[in-house]
Order: C-alpha cells, then sequence, then structure tokens
C-alpha cells in the first residue's frame, strides 16, 4: 500500500505540491492560536478551602473547623492528599486529587462535601469558600493605584476606588478568576459602644446589634389594585451610603424608656473607620536617573489568572481594559501598572525564536558544506523536512491544547536533527540509483521504496522511546509532555514529507541529476 502511495506521488506531482502548501498555510494560520507561556505550570490538580474566623485561636479553628472539612474530603474519589494549616483566625485546607483529573470536577465534589462540613462547624465561627482556580504561577498583573490629590483621597478612599471600581472591570475580562486587593484600609460603618451609656440604659451589646440588624432590611408588601393598574408596596429600610447611612444608623431605635426612644446615637458615636489590618503596602521605584523614590505607602491589586488560561492573551485582554477603567477613576486617580507577566513570556518567546532559528541555521551551513560539491538544490531538498517537522510539531501543541514553551523548544531543536537525517538517507538512495543509470523516475520511486523500511523504523523507534513521556502524569509532566507531543508530532509529519512529497519533488531540486 505504501508504494503505491509513493508511485502516485511520484506521477502527481503537482497535486502533491498543492497539498504541501495547503498544509503550510493551515500551520501558520494556527499558530496564532496557540498558548504561549514562559514555562509550564507543574502545579497539580488541587482545590483550596478558605475559612476566616475572626477571634479564634489557632487551636480552636483546627477543632472547630479544620478537623471537621478534612474528615470529609478523605471519602472524595481520586484524592491523593489532604493537607492543612490552622493559624489564628484562619483556615486553610488544600485537597490534591490524581493528575489528570479535571479542575472543575474536582472543584465540584469539593463544593457538595462542604455541604456536609458546614453542618458540624458551630453557627457564627466561619463559613468555609473555595478558594480562587489559580496556580502558583497565576500572578500574570499587579498594578498600583496612585493620587495627585492626598487630602482628597486617602489609603482608605483608594482602597474602595480598587475594591468597587477597579476590581469589578477587569473581573469580566476572559481568563481572570480574582483581583486580589492589598494595602490602604478597608471602609468600615462603625459603631463604637459607650460601655457606661449600655449600663445607664441596662442594655447589652448584643440588643444593640440584633436592633441594627433588625432595622436594616427592605420587606415587600405585594400589591395595590388602583382601577386598571397596579402599585407595588415597599417597605425600604435599608441604610443608605455615605454620610447619610451615619444618621440612618443612628437613628435607629434600640429600646423605649419611659416613653423616650433611645436610639444607637445615644449609646455609640457612628463613623466611618478602617478594618483592623496586620499589615500594609509600601512602594519604592527607580526613576529614570536610576535613583530609588519612595512612594511611601500605596494601594495595589493582585491579577489572578484561571488556571488553564491563556497568559499572554489574558494580560493582553488586562491591557485592552486600562483605558476604560482609568475613565471610570475621578479625577486626580490613575491606575500604573508595576508587573506584567507578559514581559518574561515575550522574552521566553524570544529565546525559543532564537534557539530554533540558530538550530536551522547549523543545519543549513552543514548541508550547503556537505552539497558544496554536489548540488544545493539538494540541500535545500533536505532542507525541507524542517519546516514540514516544524508542522508537525506544532499542529500537536495546537491539537493537544498544551503551550509552547522552553521544553517544546528543546523538542523542536532534538526533531530538526532527526528529520534531516532521514531526508539525507533518502535523498542519497535516489542519486545512487541514478548514478548506475536507471531511468529518472524509475530511480526516483526505487529509492524511495528502498529507504521506506528504514525510514519508519527510525521515525518509529524514536516515536515510542517518547510515549512514557507523552503519556506521564504526575510531578514535572507538565515539562516533559510539551517535549514528546512537539517530537511525535514533527517526526509524524516530516516521515510523510520524507516519504511521499520528497520523491515528488525531488526532480524540481536535482535537473542536473535528472537528465
Amino acid at each position: 500500500m505504501l508504494s503505491r502511495l509513493i508511485d502516485q506521488g511520484v506521477e502527481n506531482r503537482l497535486l502533491v505540491v498543492l497539498v504541501l502548501l495547503a498544509t503550510v498555510v493551515g500551520a501558520t494560520l494556527t499558530v496564532p492560536s496557540l498558548n504561549l507561556d514562559a514555562f509550564p505550570d507543574v502545579t497539580n490538580v488541587q482545590v483550596v478551602v478558605n475559612t476566616e474566623a475572626p477571634g479564634l485561636a489557632a487551636e480552636e479553628v483546627e477543632q472547630l473547623i479544620t478537623y471537621p472539612i478534612e474528615a470529609v474530603m478523605y471519602a472524595l474519589p481520586d484524592v491523593e492528599e489532604v493537607r492543612s494549616i490552622s493559624k489564628t483566625g484562619l483556615s486553610v485546607i488544600t485537597v490534591v486529587f490524581e493528575e489528570g483529573t479535571d479542575i472543575y470536577f474536582a472543584r465540584q465534589l469539593v463544593f457538595e462535601r462542604l455541604q456536609a462540613a458546614r453542618e458540624q462547624i458551630p453557627e457564627g465561627v466561619g463559613v468555609p469558600e473555595l478558594g480562587p482556580n489559580t496556580s502558583g504561577l497565576g500572578q500574570v498583573f499587579q498594578y498600583v493605584l496612585k493620587t495627585s490629590d492626598a487630602e482628597r483621597y486617602d489609603a482608605m478612599g483608594l482602597r474602595s476606588l480598587n475594591d468597587w471600581v477597579v476590581k469589578l472591570l477587569l473581573m469580566p475580562v476572559e481568563g481572570i478568576t480574582d483581583v486580589l486587593s492589598f494595602g490602604g484600609d478597608v471602609l468600615q460603618y462603625q459603631v463604637q459602644i459607650d460601655p457606661s451609656q449600655l449600663l445607664a440604659y441596662a442594655l447589652t451589646l448584643n440588643e444593640v446589634v440584633e436592633a441594627i440588624e433588625a432595622n436594616n432590611r427592605n420587606a415587600g408588601g405585594w400589591y395595590l389594585d388602583r382601577g386598571a393598574e397596579q402599585l407595588v408596596v415597599r417597605g425600604v429600610g435599608w441604610v443608605r451610603s455615605g454620610a447619610e447611612g451615619l444618621r440612618d444608623i443612628g437613628n435607629i431605635p434600640v429600646k423605649d424608656v419611659d416613653g423616650v426612644v433611645v436610639r444607637v446615637r445615644d449609646l455609640a458615636r457612628v463613623d466611618f473607620g478602617p478594618e483592623i489590618r496586620q499589615g500594609a503596602v509600601t512602594l519604592t521605584a527607580r526613576d529614570s536617573n536610576g535613583n530609588p523614590q519612595h512612594a511611601g505607602e500605596v494601594v495595589t491589586g493582585i491579577v489572578l489568572k484561571r488556571l488553564g488560561a491563556n497568559t499572554k492573551s489574558t494580560i493582553d485582554a488586562v491591557k485592552d481594559r486600562l483605558p476604560i477603567i482609568q475613565q471610570a477613576l475621578p479625577e486626580g486617580v490613575s491606575l500604573e501598572p508595576i508587573y506584567d507577566q507578559a514581559d518574561l513570556v515575550a522574552k521566553a518567546v524570544a529565546t525559543v525564536t532564537r534557539a530554533l532559528v540558530e538550530a536551522f541555521v547549523l543545519i543549513l551551513i552543514f548541508l550547503l558544506l556537505y552539497f558544496a560539491f554536489h548540488s544545493v538544490g539538494q540541500a535545500l531538498l533536505i532542507m525541507l523536512n524542517v519546516p514540514l517537522a516544524l508542522i508537525g510539531g506544532v499542529g500537536a501543541l495546537f491539537l493537544s491544547g498544551q503551550y509552547l514553551s522552553v521544553p517544546g523548544a528543546i523538542g523542536f531543536i532534538a526533531l530538526f536533527g532527526v528529520a534531516v537525517l532521514n531526508g539525507l538517507v533518502m535523498v542519497n538512495a535516489i542519486n545512487q540509483l541514478l548514478e548506475g543509470g536507471q531511468d529518472p523516475d524509475q530511480a526516483v520511486f526505487e529509492g524511495a521504496l528502498s529507504r521506506l523500511r528504514p525510514v519508519l523504523m527510525t521515525a518509529s523507534i524514536a516515536a515510542l522511546g517518547l510515549i512514557p513521556m507523552l503519556l506521564a502524569n504526575g510531578v514535572g509532566a507538565e515539562v516533559r509532555r510539551p517535549l514528546a507531543t512537539v517530537v511525535v508530532g514533527g517526526l509524524f509529519s516530516s516521515t510523510i514529507l520524507t516519504l511521499f512529497v520528497l520523491p515528488a519533488v525531488y526532480p524540481v531540486f536535482s535537473r542536473s541529476r535528472m537528465v
């Protein structure tokens, strides 16, 4: 069967060339769709469960939160490990699944088991939540909010802008799973109770809290008919925002003493205040002259990329969104990027490109020297194996959804040597038959047929040797798999070229020998 295909390729050279050109065009159109990244993400399949428990010591967090959650996670399928950290006011449980488990399936399993764990956690202690769907390499973009009017926009104002303006405008960007805020003060409506007033009115702190909660809600009253119209009845009781909200809270009634209403403002001071924090963010940057400039305390944001998303596409989408965000920010406030993983990706891609070009040039020089006294055309003919091998490697990465990274570039360099070797064997066999005086077309056919088995065996053995890497799982598989994918895909395309395309185009590059 293969000999018949070789014979048909020799007889229908134009068709072979057209198919070759179509393949080249298809591969060229595929390149922009490849996932580009500096290095493969070697993070295993894991789901993180976070629980905040303000006021609890580490021992209490472990007993009341961490242990109940851990206990229900061991029953999940394909779980390799469950580990946890209990700190003062915080519980972090990490559930590690076997390689190959779909991350969304794993998150769904953990979410379902959390419902059972919540029943074992005392009410009011803490609510477990799934962590963001990201990894250690997910911090792809960082920015800082600056203001030219520090009196109008302090650390609390900048933090509010970041939480309620910038973050909400960034979240719809494709590839983003979360935006973290650091620095500044989180704005709170604070009711600072005076203990002496509580004693004077015989009230407890819980009674004040319950009164505020009960008076901060809306109620629906259905509707009233008025002729052909319906009037919706609503009871509006939500506390308003801003300074009006402070007045609303202060006017909430707590108790009636001898016909006199005791309100929150009679028991406490109601004002804006910062959330208790454990740290701050400061920034020092160098100017154009290299001198350090201290910006002091700032508000920053970290963009987390969704696991499996294209790093470069996500960052490009974030950059396209920045002008819209700047328009939404008030005058005097600006957003300035301070870290961009696209630079690392661009440098890695440049390194990959340079390595491929250098490998291509070295092969070309070697072949030109080797064929200096025979035929430059035949050197170019053998060089056709290199772009065809490149097409196969790119196609394999695209079909498997893997990233083009540094390990993939190493695979391309190793692939070029095997591709050139097969072409060299084929051309040498055809040349020997032509020197023996055979008919040119017959020499091409028999030369290709005589090297059919060696070429297939060489490619098959090389590909079979990489199958374990191609199907690898576990730690480090993300590094080995792209390399094997590139080599196996490139061997397939270069072998097709060597067996069918090279004999068909041989006369075009070796006219002097065909005469």
